[in-house]
C-alpha cells in the first residue's frame, strides 16, 4: 500500500523521543508577591473626632 505505514510508525517512534515527562508537584506552594509602590508616601494621619 505505499510508504504510508512506514512513514507513521517512523513518525511515531520520533513522536516518543520528544515527549515531555510528567510535571512534578511543587516542594513549596506558591506566593503571589505584593507589587512594590513606584513613590513612597507618607501615612496618612487619622482625623480626630471632637
Amino acid at each position: 500500500p505505499g510508504r504510508i505505514p512506514e512513514l507513521m510508525r517512523d513518525l511515531a517512534s520520533m513522536g516518543q523521543l520528544v515527549k515531555l515527562p510528567t510535571r512534578r508537584e511543587r516542594a513549596f506552594p506558591r506566593v503571589v508577591k505584593e507589587r512594590p509602590w513606584k513613590y513612597p508616601t507618607a501615612q496618612k494621619k487619622s482625623q480626630s473626632v471632637a
